[in-house]
């Protein structure tokens, strides 16, 4: 009887220093090396910029909380897990995206390469179909539509 325990405490410490050796997720990776708060942060500032043309009777606080509402950070995230993933970009592609976005000087000189050029093509190409899906135009005009009725609700939009 003593033998199945001991193969099943064999087992389980395989099992758990496997599970620690392990490479991280994409998503993982994603979340560790991309600024994804930053970019989040500077595009409400940006929206909320072009927001207050149109609602200037609406602080622009009130205007980048409203966006914040419809326009959250997961929604961001999971965008742009579905942009860089694996089905997308190679993990040498991607270490080369990753080392571009901390390294300004690393950005220079893959924009200037061939690999950056074809990279920034495939990267433009990967956007602009996002863009032009259907299901996904159809989920921003209604965000977007959320946030402008919110805003008209705090005062009239100017033309």
């Amino acid at each position: 009887m003593p033998r199945p325990p001991r193969l099943l405490l064999a087992l389980l410490l395989l099992t758990s220093l496997a599970a620690c050796d392990q490479k991280p997720t994409r998503e993982e990776r994603i979340l560790a090396n991309l600024p994804l708060q930053e970019a989040y942060d500077h595009n409400i500032e940006r929206m909320a910029q072009l927001l207050a043309m149109t609602h200037p009777q609406v602080p622009q606080d009130k205007i980048k909380d409203v966006l914040r509402k419809h326009l959250t950070v997961d929604d961001q995230r999971k965008d742009l897990f579905k942009l860089y993933s694996e089905k997308n970009f190679s993990d040498a592609e991607f270490d080369t995206i990753v080392a571009a976005t901390q390294d300004p000087q690393k950005a220079r000189q893959l924009g200037e390469s061939e690999e950056g050029k074809r990279l920034s093509e495939k990267l433009t190409g990967l956007m602009r179909a996002t863009a032009q899906d259907k299901h996904v135009q159809a989920l921003a005009e209604e965000r977007m539509q959320q946030v402008e009725d919110e805003l008209s609700e705090l005062g009239p939009r100017q033309p």
